[in-house]
């Protein structure tokens, strides 16, 4: 079960020999772009703040924000995620730092002739000789600089690795093919006690990398140790103070069979806090996923079309999985808290065109004498500097009646989410009223839904192995 790195110089062959190995051993294959596309949407961060995270010493603010810690967790946690069977070959950034310790990593470097490499960078980047040669001597220098400024060491020290390839002796094909006759033979065959550890570095990685990336609570709030599945957390007094929480959060993590603390604490984890069973290995009910009223933006039936865009700009729901999103309705309430209406942005611009309610009437008397008539006359289009008038503002102060749309569709705190979904769909709706009786007691959004289906469509629909091994043109 063991993971290939790949280390290598600019236009080594990096990215050669990872497409070798993988038809071999028909392992899987990750690029940097693979890992990196992969954890930007777990972590919720771009792609180029984690190669610079990872490539790119510290300014002087970020050394105070644990940078070096957040992008190295967010990568080792998202390889380990990927690689979850053990057996992959990584060619990105810094393998033979993230995985230094595992039992089951074995860490190559390739080293090629300079001809080679000139070669390879004049085909790829269209270069002359010397530019080509030139960009090659930066790359080295940059890599160098890297290794001594992100982890302390020298990247061409041997001792790094457990096999250095030289391509001006040895090609890519007999490479791989020495590498794959290793990986199967006895040294290399997984043991029990391999296979746990590996388990529990990846666990101990996902929690970390969800502490800092998806929590409220503030970074290295918590020591954390893996052994067997099972997570202890230990801390000083701000985990003390939050340590109810910090168990309730974790228990939810993937993987986690049991939370303790250094007090004692035990948190058993329930298999429908699992987001590969909650909501989708049983009929999970509305109120499972709703927002409470008071966590999404509304106004009371009595306000003006102003209060409602204020309500709406001042607003950003928190998700149940920590995610920010910015709201698109506002919910008009009676004063039984009763929901009787909803008003989205676009409502909110239409209701601050003056003229638009008369062009409305205008075009529909129109389409009456002339039903197959051609496009709509020009004068009756919206007109964007009136988005900035005096009759605009005079318009904001208009009751939030005259743009709210009447409710389409409605479900109660125990429906199904089959029941939540079919309302969606059937009245082509993004936000759906969950009521308690007559009293709204939240709302589900689109969001909400679509992430859940698309957390499992990403996780369990992979392509087939034999698509796995396309990574990146780094090598």
């Amino acid at each position: 079960m063991p993971i290939i790195t790949i280390s290598r110089g600019s236009c080594s062959g990096g990215a050669r020999l990872a497409d070798e190995l993988h038809r071999v051993l028909g392992w899987d294959v990750l690029s940097q772009e693979d890992v990196s596309t992969a954890a930007a949407k777990t972590y919720r961060m771009t792609e180029q703040e984690l190669f610079r995270g990872l490539y790119l010493p510290a300014n002087f603010f970020e050394r105070f924000t644990h940078r070096k810690t957040r992008y190295l967790l967010a990568t080792q946690a998202t390889v380990t995620e990927l690689l979850a069977d053990g057996n992959g070959i990584y060619h990105g950034l810094a393998g033979q730092f993230l995985f230094a310790d595992l039992c089951n990593a074995f860490k190559v470097r390739i080293v090629a002739p300079m001809s080679y490499r000139i070669e390879t960078a004049m085909q790829r980047f269209g270069l002359k000789k010397d530019e080509a040669r030139r960009h090659i001597k930066d790359a080295d220098e940059y890599r160098s600089r890297w290794g001594r400024q992100i982890f302390h060491a020298d990247i061409a020290d041997a001792d790094l690795y457990d096999l250095v390839v030289n391509l001006e002796h040895v090609s890519i094909d007999r490479a791989a093919t020495m590498i794959a006759e290793l990986m199967e033979g006895d040294d290399y065959q997984p043991t029990p006690q391999c296979v746990q550890d590996f388990r529990d570095f990846a666990l101990e990685r996902r929690v970390r990398a969800e502490l800092f990336f998806n929590s409220p609570f503030t970074p290295e709030i918590a020591h954390v140790e893996t052994r067997n599945s099972e997570v202890t957390l230990s801390g000083g007094k701000s985990f003390a103070a939050s340590e109810n929480g910090l168990i309730d959060f974790v228990a939810k993590i993937r993987g986690v069979e049991k939370v303790t603390t250094d007090h004692g604490t035990v948190g058993a984890v329930d298999i429908r806090l699992d987001p590969d069973f909650a909501l989708s290995s049983r009929e999970a009910k509305a109120g499972d996923v709703m927002l409470p009223p008071e966590n999404y933006p509304h106004c009371r039936l009595t306000c003006t079309v102003r209060e409602a865009i204020v309500a709406l700009s001042a607003s950003a729901v928190k998700l149940q999985d920590g995610y920010i999103m910015l709201p698109r309705y506002v919910l008009v309430l009676d004063d039984d808290d009763r929901l009787v209406g909803v008003v989205s942005r676009r409502e909110l611009l239409k209701g601050l065109i003056p003229h638009l309610h008369e062009d409305r009437e205008a075009a529909a008397h129109i389409r009456e004498l002339v039903p197959f008539g051609g496009s709509m006359p020009t004068e009756l289009s919206i007109r964007w500097t009136s988005l900035f008038s005096r009759s605009a503002i005079e318009a904001s102060m208009m009751p939030i009646q005259s743009v709210m749309v009447p409710i389409k569709g409605t479900v109660q705190v125990n429906d199904t989410l089959s029941t939540v979904i079919s309302t969606m769909l059937f009245h082509r709706v993004d936000l759906v009223a969950v009521l308690d009786g007559e009293k709204v007691a939240g709302v589900v959004l689109m969001t909400n839904i679509f992430d859940i289906v698309a957390q499992f469509i990403m996780e369990y629909g992979q392509p087939p192995a034999a698509d796995s091994g396309k990574g990146g043109n780094d090598g």
